[in-house]
C-alpha cells in the first residue's frame, strides 16, 4: 500500500474514533447533565475554541503545507517549527489576556466564569499541541495511536467521574486534562523531527500567507463557531443545546470527509511545490470522487432519519434539535466540497486571498440570517443561517478553483451517487409502518440503506471507485487472500 493510501487509512481511523467516542461518551453525558447544562458547556466552549480560533493565526492550517515543503531537510524543518511556534505563542498570550478580561466583565458571561477558566487552560495548551507538524510530516500513525489512546482514558474518566447535573464542570475539566495528555506526548514526540532555534529565525515571510488563512479563518468562525455564540446571547441556553446537539452529530460525520482532506494537503502542497502538477490533479480527481461517494449518501440519509438520530444519540429531551439537524445534514457534502476546492487546490497553491473572498460572502450571509432568524426561530434559525452560508461558500469556491485551474471533477459522479441514494426515502417510509423499536428501526435503515447504496453503485453505475475500494479494505479484513 502507498504512503497517500497507508495515510488515508490512519486518518480515517482517527476520524472513526472522532465518530466512535463521542458516540459512546455524548448520549450518556446529554442525559445526565441534561440540555440546559449542555447548552452552557456549548456556549462556552464556543467562545473558548474562537478564541483558540484567533490565537492560531491560521497556523494549524498553515503549518502542515509550510512543513511538507521541508520535510526531508532536518534543519529548514526546525527553524520554520521554531518560528511557527513561537509566533502561535506570542498570540495566545495575547488572546488569553483579552479572553480573561472579557468573562470578568461582561455581565452574561460572568455566571459561567467557572467554566470559562477551564477554557483558559484550554486556550493556552492549544499552542503547545503542535499537530500541524506531524500532519505536515505525513505521521499519521503516530497521531492515531496517540489520539485513541487518550481518548480511551479521557472516556473512562466521563464515566466515572460525571455523574449528574451538578458534575457539568468536571466534564469540561477532562477536556482540558485529555488536552494536557496529548501535549505531553507530543512535546515528547517531537523530538525525533525537530529541534527548537531561537537564533536565525526569519518572521516575515509567514505574515502575508497567514494574513490570508487566519483572515478567512475568522470570517468562516461567524458561521462555524459564533452561530452558537449568537444563539447564547439572544435566546436561553436550552436552545443552544438543542443546536449544539445537532452540530455535534453533523461535525462527527464530517469528521469522515475531511480525514481525506487532511491527508491531501500535505501531499498535494508537495506536489504543486515540486511542480508536479499532474500528480496533483489526479490527486484531486479521487479526492473529490470519494467525498461525493461519501458525501451525497450521508447528507440524504442524515436528513432522512433526523428524529431518530437525535433520540438515539442525545435523549427525548432533544426532540427540538430535529429539525436543526435535518437543514444542517446538506452540509456534510458542503463542507467535503469546501475542503476540496479550498484547502486542496487554492490553499495549497497559495491562493488564499480567493479562499478569503469566499468566506467574506458567506460571513455577511451568515450574521444577516442569524440576526434575522435566531429572534424568530431559534435554534432552527440558526441552522438556516449556516446552511445558507455553506452554499454561498461552496459555490464560489468551486467558481474560483475551476476558473484558475485545469482539474475537473467528475459531476456525473455527483448525479449518480443522488440516484443510488434515492431508495432511502422508500427503505424509511416501509421501515416507519413496520412498528420496530426506534433503535432496531434506525439499525435496519442503514443496512438497507447502505446494501442498495453500494449495488447500484457498483452493479449498475460501474463505480470505479467502489472496486478500487473493495480491493483496498477485502484483503485487510483477510478476505479474498490467496493462499
Amino acid at each position: 500500500m502507498g504512503s497517500i493510501q497507508r495515510n488515508v487509512v490512519y486518518n480515517v481511523t482517527l476520524s472513526l474514533s472522532q465518530v466512535l467516542f463521542p458516540l459512546l461518551v455524548f448520549p450518556y453525558v446529554s442525559r445526565v447533565l441534561g440540555p440546559e447544562q449542555i447548552g452552557e458547556i456549548a456556549f462556552v466552549d464556543s467562545i473558548t475554541q474562537w478564541c483558540v480560533l484567533v490565537a492560531a493565526l491560521g497556523i494549524s492550517v498553515y503549518g502542515v503545507r509550510e512543513i511538507a515543503k521541508v520535510k526531508n531537510d532536518f534543519e529548514r524543518r526546525s527553524v520554520v517549527f521554531s518560528e511557527l511556534l513561537i509566533l502561535h505563542l506570542i498570540a495566545t498570550v495575547s488572546v488569553s489576556v483579552f479572553f480573561i478580561l472579557s468573562f470578568n466583565t461582561v455581565s452574561s458571561m460572568a455566571p459561567f466564569r467557572h467554566l470559562f477558566w477551564i477554557g483558559t487552560g484550554i486556550l493556552f495548551l492549544q499552542s503547545l499541541v503542535m499537530e500541524w507538524l506531524f500532519q505536515g510530516l505525513g505521521a499519521f500513525s503516530y497521531i492515531t495511536i496517540r489520539t485513541v489512546a487518550v481518548r480511551i482514558l479521557s472516556t473512562l474518566a466521563i464515566f466515572l467521574a460525571v455523574r449528574g447535573p451538578e458534575d457539568s464542570t468536571i466534564y469540561y475539566s477532562l477536556t482540558f486534562f485529555g488536552m494536557l495528555m496529548n501535549v505531553l506526548l507530543n512535546g515528547w514526540y517531537a523530538r525525533k523531527f525537530v529541534r527548537f532555534r531561537g537564533k536565525g529565525l526569519h518572521f516575515g515571510k509567514h505574515f502575508k500567507p497567514l494574513f490570508y488563512i487566519f483572515s478567512f479563518a475568522i470570517v468562516t468562525s461567524v458561521y462555524t463557531l459564533l452561530d452558537t455564540v449568537i444563539l447564547g446571547f439572544i435566546a436561553d441556553k436550552a436552545e443552544v443545546g438543542y443546536y449544539s446537539t445537532a452540530m455535534r452529530v453533523v461535525k462527527l460525520v464530517t469528521t469522515l470527509l475531511v480525514a481525506i482532506s487532511t491527508v491531501m494537503v500535505a501531499s498535494l502542497s508537495f506536489a504543486f511545490h515540486n511542480g508536479q502538477r499532474e500528480d496533483a490533479f489526479s490527486l484531486l480527481r479521487k479526492s473529490f470522487a470519494l467525498t461525493v461517494f461519501m458525501g451525497v449518501p450521508l447528507s440524504i440519509g442524515l436528513g432522512i432519519i433526523a428524529p431518530n438520530v437525535i433520540f438515539i444519540f442525545a435523549g427525548s429531551e432533544y426532540g427540538p434539535a430535529a429539525p436543526a439537524l435535518q437543514l444542517l445534514a446538506p452540509t456534510l457534502l458542503l463542507i467535503g466540497l469546501n475542503n476540496i476546492f479550498g484547502m486542496q487546490v487554492l490553499n495549497t497553491t497559495n491562493n488564499e486571498r480567493l479562499f478569503l473572498r469566499a468566506a467574506l460572502v458567506g460571513m455577511v450571509i451568515s450574521l444577516s440570517a442569524n440576526f434575522l432568524l435566531i429572534p424568530l426561530f431559534r435554534a432552527t434559525g440558526a441552522a438556516v443561517a449556516n446552511l445558507l452560508a455553506e452554499v454561498s461558500v461552496c459555490l464560489l469556491l468551486a467558481f474560483f478553483a475551476l476558473r484558475r485551474f485545469p482539474f475537473r471533477p467528475d459531476w456525473k459522479g455527483m448525479f449518480q451517487a443522488v440516484g443510488a441514494a434515492l431508495p432511502m426515502f422508500g427503505w424509511e417510509l416501509l421501515l416507519k409502518h413496520m412498528a420496530m423499536p426506534i433503535w432496531v428501526e434506525t439499525s435496519v435503515m442503514f443496512g438497507l440503506a447502505g446494501i442498495s447504496y453500494f449495488f447500484i453503485q457498483y452493479f449498475i453505475w460501474r463505480n470505479p471507485l467502489v472496486s478500487e475500494l473493495k480491493q483496498l479494505v477485502l484483503p485487510k479484513l483477510g478476505i479474498g487472500k490467496k493462499n
